[in-house]
C-alpha cells in the first residue's frame, strides 16, 4: 500500500471516528473544475433522476429539480450552471426537493480551506479531486449542514463539492453559502473566513412554476424607433410620448411566473386594431427586419421566450391614428397597450413670441464658430409645426426662408436640427414639433421693412409654407437713443417706469437682442431700481426698447436723472428731474386762508350780479 492511500484512509477513519459521515476523495481528473473561490451551481437537467457532480467538472455536472437563475448576479458558463464569487450572492427558483449539484476550488497554497453552510437542506455526496500529488481532507458535520474542506501540503489546486439537497417547504428558501480563509479549520469555524458566495433558492410550487405572473412580468411600451432599427429598450415603465409619422411603435415583454421565473413556453399572440400591423420578434432573433416584416393586424410567436419585442406600424400612412394592441399567453390575455401616431406635416405657425426685428450681417458661421454679431440675436424665430389634426409633430430637417422681400431678400435661417449649438444660436429642438431658429441676413445696405415665410417640406415632398411674417432690419450700430419716464411727479412708493428706445443711422428700431452699449445711468437715490436695473447688457426688444422700473421714496422733493449711451452720432445726455409729492398731505393754514379769501370773494362777485338784475 503506497504512503498516498494510507493517508487517506487515515483521514477518513479519523473523520468516522469524530461522528460525521463517510466522505469520498476522488482521485484527480480533466480540467474544467470550478475556479477558485468560486460556488459554481448546476442548472443542466439529470437524465437519471439523481444529481451527477461528475468529479466535479462544470460540463458534467448536473442537478435535478432546477427553474431558473432570477439574479442579474451569477456568470454563466455555457448552458450548463452559473457561478458566483467575491461575496456576491445570487438567486435561483427550484422545485421541491430538488437536488443540486455544486463544486468550488481552492487556489494553490496550503492554507486555502474552504467552508459551506446550507440552510434549508442537507448536503450529501461531498467529494475533493485533489490535482497534486497530495490528498486533501474533508468534513461533514452530522446534521449534514456543514462542510468543511483543509488544504492538502504540496501546495497544489483542488476542487470541492457535493450535491445540497433542498428540503425547504414551498414558498420558502434554502441557502447554500462558501466561505474561505485561514479560520477555518475545523466544523465549528466553518465560517470564519471570507464569505466567497451564496445562492438563495426560492422553493417553487408546481403549481405555480411556469404559470403567468402579473405582479413580476413586465409588458410595457418603449420608445419608437425609425422603421429598420433594432429595438433594445427594456424600460419597466410606459413610454406615453406620441410616435412620430412612419416611425414604428415597440411594446417590450417579459413574462415571469410567481418566483420571477421565464416564462419559455406557450405560445404568445399580438393583434392591432384599426389597421395597425404587429411583429413579435424574440430578442436573440431581432435584427430589424421584423419591422418591416409586419403585414398583418395579428402575429404569433409559436414558443414564448425570456425577452419578446412587438413591433407596430402605423395604422394609416402619414395620417394620424391609434390602435390598440391585446397580447396573450395561450389565448389568455396578459396586456393591452394604446400608440398614438402623428401625422405628415400640415402646417407650419410662426408664433407671436417671435421677434420682429432683425440685424443686418449675422451669419452662420457666427452661430456654429464665434460669438454672434449681436449677443442677443440667437434663437429669434420661434415655430411649431402641425399635422392636420392639430398634433405638434417632430422635424428630420430644419425649415428655410421663402418668399422674403424687401429688406429681407436673401434671408436664410441656421441650419441644421441640434437642440442647442455653440454660442447661443439654438435651432431646432425637434421634441413635439416646437423649435427656434435665427434669422441670417446678409451684411449688405439692406435696412427697413421686409417679409418672410418659413417653409417645411412633408414626406411627400410637398412644401407647406407659414403665414406671411412682417419684420424690420437694421443695419450698422445704434445712431441714436431716446429716453423717457411714465409720468413727471409720483406719489411715494409708487413705482416709475424708464423706457429707452435705439435706432439705427435709418430710424429703423435696432435687431431685437441689441444691447445698451456704453449705458451711463444715473438716478437720484430718491428713487430705486426694482428687479433688474438697466445696464450696458441689457438687451432690446421687438420695439427697439429697454424698460426698467424705480420706487419712488417716501420723501417729497425733486430728484434729478441723466441718462447717456454710446451712439453713432454725438448726442447729449437725457438730463431732467423726476418728482416725489405726497397727494395725501395736510393742507396748510396759508392754503386755508387763500381759499376762504377766493370764496368771499365769489359770493361777493355773485351779490352784486344779483343786485344788479334786481334794479333792472
Amino acid at each position: 500500500m503506497s504512503i498516498k492511500t494510507l493517508r487517506k484512509r487515515i483521514a477518513l477513519v479519523a473523520v468516522s471516528a469524530l461522528g460525521v459521515g463517510l466522505l469520498s476523495v476522488a482521485p484527480a481528473s480533466a480540467a474544467g473544475e470550478t475556479a477558485a473561490s468560486t460556488l459554481y451551481v448546476a442548472s443542466a437537467a439529470s437524465a437519471t433522476g439523481a444529481a451527477d457532480t461528475a468529479s466535479l467538472v462544470e460540463a458534467n455536472m448536473k442537478s435535478v429539480g432546477w427553474i431558473s437563475k432570477t439574479s442579474t448576479n451569477g456568470t454563466a458558463v455555457g448552458a450548463t450552471g452559473f457561478t458566483l464569487t467575491g461575496g456576491l450572492a445570487g438567486t435561483a427558483v427550484v422545485f421541491s426537493g430538488a437536488k443540486i449539484a455544486f463544486g468550488s476550488g481552492s487556489a494553490a497554497t496550503a492554507s486555502s480551506h474552504l467552508g459551506v453552510v446550507v440552510t434549508g437542506g442537507t448536503l450529501s455526496g461531498i467529494t475533493n479531486v485533489d490535482a497534486g500529488a497530495d490528498a486533501p481532507t474533508v468534513e461533514l458535520n452530522g446534521s449534514a449542514t456543514t462542510a468543511v474542506h483543509h488544504s492538502d501540503t504540496d501546495n497544489s489546486t483542488e476542487f470541492f463539492g457535493g450535491v445540497f439537497n433542498v428540503s425547504a417547504a414551498a414558498g420558502s428558501t434554502a441557502t447554500i453559502s462558501l466561505f474561505g480563509g485561514t479560520g477555518i479549520t475545523g466544523l465549528s469555524t466553518a465560517t470564519n473566513g471570507a464569505l466567497l458566495a451564496t445562492w438563495t433558492f426560492t422553493v417553487a410550487s408546481a403549481s405555480a412554476s411556469g404559470v403567468y405572473s402579473a405582479s413580476q412580468s413586465t409588458v410595457t411600451t418603449q420608445a419608437a424607433v425609425t422603421k429598420g432599427t433594432v429595438a433594445a429598450g427594456t424600460n419597466a415603465f410606459d413610454n406615453t410620448d406620441r410616435i412620430a409619422n412612419g416611425s414604428v411603435g415597440i411594446i417590450y415583454m417579459e413574462l415571469d411566473d410567481a418566483y420571477a421565473a421565464n416564462i419559455t413556453s406557450g405560445a404568445v399572440s399580438a393583434s392591432a386594431t384599426n389597421g395597425a400591423t404587429v411583429k413579435i420578434a424574440n430578442a436573440a432573433a431581432d435584427t430589424g427586419a421584423e419591422a418591416y416584416a409586419a403585414t398583418a393586424s395579428f402575429d404569433t410567436l409559436a414558443t414564448a421566450t425570456a425577452e419578446m419585442y412587438v413591433y407596430v406600424n402605423q395604422p394609416v400612412a402619414n395620417t394620424a391614428g391609434s390602435t390598440t394592441v391585446t397580447l396573450t399567453l395561450d389565448g389568455a390575455t396578459v396586456g393591452t397597450k394604446t400608440l398614438n401616431w402623428n401625422g405628415d406635416i400640415a402646417s407650419i405657425t410662426v408664433l407671436g413670441s417671435s421677434k420682429t426685428t432683425f440685424a443686418n450681417g449675422v451669419t452662420q458661421a457666427d452661430c456654429t464658430a464665434g460669438a454672434p454679431s449681436l449677443a442677443g440675436s440667437a434663437a429669434n424665430i420661434v415655430y411649431v409645426v402641425k399635422d392636420a389634426a392639430g398634433n405638434a409633430v417632430t422635424l428630420s430637417a430644419s425649415p428655410t426662408v421663402t418668399g422674403a422681400t424687401g429688406a429681407l431678400v436673401g434671408a436664410t435661417v441656421t441650419s441644421g436640427t441640434s437642440a442647442t449649438a455653440a454660442n447661443g444660436c439654438v435651432r431646432q429642438t425637434s421634441a413635439l414639433g416646437y423649435g427656434v431658429q435665427t434669422m441670417l441676413v446678409p451684411a449688405t445696405s439692406l435696412q427697413g421693412a421686409g417679409t418672410y415665410k418659413l417653409r417645411v417640406q412633408n414626406s411627400a415632398g410637398v412644401n407647406i409654407d407659414s403665414a406671411e411674417q412682417k419684420a424690420t432690419v437694421s443695419n450698422g450700430s445704434t445712431d441714436k437713443f431716446t429716453a423717457s419716464w411714465d409720468k413727471a411727479t409720483y406719489a411715494p412708493g409708487e413705482l416709475a417706469t424708464l423706457t429707452i428706445k435705439i435706432q439705427d443711422a435709418y430710424g429703423n428700431l435696432m435687431a431685437a437682442g441689441t444691447p445698451l452699449t456704453g449705458l451711463a445711468l444715473a438716478v437720484a437715490s430718491g428713487f430705486t431700481a426694482v428687479g433688474t436695473a438697466c445696464a450696458n447688457t441689457s438687451l432690446v426688444d421687438s420695439a427697439g426698447v429697454v424698460t426698467c422700473q424705480y420706487a419712488a421714496g417716501n420723501t417729497e422733493g425733486a430728484y434729478s436723472f441723466s441718462i447717456d449711451l454710446d451712439t453713432g452720432t454725438t448726442q447729449a445726455a437725457t438730463v431732467g428731474a423726476l418728482n416725489v409729492k405726497n397727494t395725501t398731505a395736510a393742507v396748510s393754514n396759508a392754503e386755508v386762508l387763500a381759499a376762504i379769501v377766493k370764496l368771499i370773494a365769489s359770493i361777493n362777485k355773485q351779490i352784486r350780479a344779483l343786485q344788479k338784475s334786481l334794479r333792472r
